[in-house]
C-alpha cells in the first residue's frame, strides 16, 4: 500500500508524537509498504510546497512560538495542492495524527479523491499551567475556526477554558474519520464516551527501531543503580516533583543511586537550580535519540511522572524495548507495564520517594521488572502494529 501520514508538527520535533509516527513509518516500510510524510516546511523561504524524497512539506502562514506550532489554513488553494499531490503519489491511505489546520486541509483533499481517511488520536488530554484563561480562550477559538474551516464543538471536559476547546478540536476532527486509533484503552474509552461515531481500535505505538541489541538488567547493575527521566521538561510532565522526590530519596539511601534528567522546556532552570549540590542529579538537557538510548541501556529503571496528561507515552514504549522496567505514578497508564511497571501509591513527591527507596533497597526488584519488559514489548513490537493497522486501512 502507499500510506500519507500526516502530522500539524515539525516532524525534526522531538516529541512523542511525532516519535511514534517515525516508528510507524519503520514499520510499514519495514513490512514493504510505501510511506510518505506530510508535514510543515521550517523557515520561511521556498516555495509553498516542496516534494521531497520522504514526502511533502508545506510552508506555514507563519508560526506559534511559544508552542513551535505550524498556521497552515485551510482554503481551496491549499485544499487543490494536497489534492494534486495525493493524485500524483497514487495515495491509497490518508492517516492524520493532529487535528490543525493541515491534518483539515488532507481531510478535504482526501474527500475529494475518495481516499480512506483514518485518524490516530495521540493526545485527547491537552492540559497547561497558568491563569484564568477564558480571556484568551475566545479569540483563540475564532482563530482556529478560521485556520480549519469549520465550527469547533463546544463540550465541557475540562474547567480550564483553553485546554477544554483543544480537546474540542481533536473530537472536530476525530468526528470526521470513519477508522479512529487510540494507542490506549482509556483514551478510546474517552474518545468514545465524548461521541465519537467511527470505530475506534486500540492499536499501541510500536518501535521498529533496531539500533542495538538490548540486554536484561544484571544484578551487579541494580546494586548501584541509576535511573532515567526522558521527556519534554514542562509542568504537565512533572519533572519537578521526580527530583525533589529523589533528593528526599537520596538522603534516605545515602546517596545509593543516580538520575538522568533528559529533556529541555520551561521547568529546565528550576530543575537545574534543584539538583545544584547534589551531583548524583545529572541535568542532560535535549540529546540526540542514540545518546538517550545509551542511557536507557545505562540505566536500571526509567521514571514516568506525568498525571492525568499522557495517552500512551513512547517512553513506556522505548523503556520496555530495552528491557527496563518502568516506575509509574498514574494508574490509567498501567498498559504495556503489566510485567514491567512499578505503581507509586501515590504521585505527589512523598510517594515517588517512597517509591525510589523501595527499588534501591531491594535491587532484586528492578531486574525482576527488567524480566518482565521481555513479555510486555511484544505489545509495542511492529509485526503485530502492523497486522493492526493494515486491518484498520483495509475497513
Amino acid at each position: 500500500m502507499r500510506i500519507a501520514i500526516v502530522s500539524d508538527y515539525y516532524f525534526d520535533y522531538v516529541g512523542g508524537a511525532q516519535t511514534s509516527m517515525r516508528q510507524q513509518k519503520l514499520a510499514l516500510e519495514e513490512a514493504g509498504h510505501e510511506v510518505v510524510i506530510v508535514s510543515p516546511a521550517r523557515g520561511v523561504r521556498g516555495p509553498r510546497y516542496r516534494v521531497v524524497p520522504n514526502g511533502l512539506l508545506v510552508k506555514p502562514l507563519w508560526r506559534l512560538p511559544v508552542l513551535d506550532l505550524a498556521v497552515i489554513p485551510k482554503n481551496d488553494r491549499s485544499v487543490s495542492a494536497l489534492e494534486r499531490y495525493f493524485r500524483a503519489e497514487r495515495i491509497d491511505v490518508v492517516h492524520i495524527q493532529t487535528e490543525f489546520g493541515l491534518a483539515h486541509i488532507v481531510d478535504a483533499a482526501a474527500a475529494r479523491i475518495g481516499i480512506p481517511l483514518v485518524h490516530t488520536v495521540h493526545s485527547f488530554y491537552w492540559a497547561s499551567e497558568g491563569g484564568p484563561q477564558a480571556s484568551v480562550a475566545w479569540f483563540i477559538r475564532w482563530a482556529l475556526q478560521i485556520v480549519i474551516g469549520e465550527k469547533i464543538p463546544k463540550l465541557q471536559f475540562t474547567p480550564r477554558k483553553t485546554d477544554n476547546l483543544l480537546r474540542n478540536l481533536v473530537l472536530a476532527m476525530a468526528r470526521k474519520a470513519r477508522q479512529v486509533v487510540s494507542p490506549s484503552a482509556h483514551q478510546a474509552a474517552d474518545l468514545a464516551a465524548a461521541g465519537i461515531t467511527g470505530t475506534i481500535s486500540v492499536i499501541p505505538n510500536p518501535i521498529a527501531t533496531a539500533e542495538r541489541s538490548s540486554s536484561t538488567l544484571t544484578l551487579e547493575q541494580a546494586h548501584n543503580p541509576s535511573f532515567l527521566w526522558v521527556a519534554r521538561c514542562e509542568p504537565i510532565k512533572r519533572p519537578l516533583p521526580f527530583a525533589r522526590a529523589a533528593i528526599d530519596a537520596l538522603a534516605r539511601t545515602n546517596n545509593g543511586f543516580s538520575v538522568d534528567f533528559v529533556g529541555e522546556g520551561a521547568d529546565l532552570a528550576a530543575l537545574k537550580k534543584l539538583a545544584d549540590g547534589h551531583p548524583e542529579i545529572r541535568i542532560q538537557g535535549a540529546l540526540p535519540h542514540d545518546e538517550v538510548l545509551a542511557l536507557m541501556d545505562s540505566s536500571s529503571g526509567i521514571a514516568l511522572t506525568s498525571l492525568g496528561f499522557d495517552n500512551q507515552p513512547m517512553t513506556i514504549a522505548e523503556a520496555v524495548s530495552r528491557e527496563r522496567g518502568v516506575l509509574y505514578c498514574d494508574p490509567k497508564l498501567s498498559e504495556g507495564l503489566e510485567n514491567s511497571g512499578f505503581l507509586a501509591t501515590t504521585p505527589d513527591d512523598e510517594g515517588l520517594a517512597d517509591a525510589i527507596v523501595a527499588l534501591v533497597s531491594d535491587p532484586s526488584q528492578l531486574v525482576k521488572l527488567s524480566e518482565g519488559a521481555t513479555i510486555d514489548r511484544e505489545l509495542f513490537s511492529p509485526s503485530r502494529y502492523v497486522q493492526r493497522i493494515l486491518e484498520v486501512y483495509r475497513a
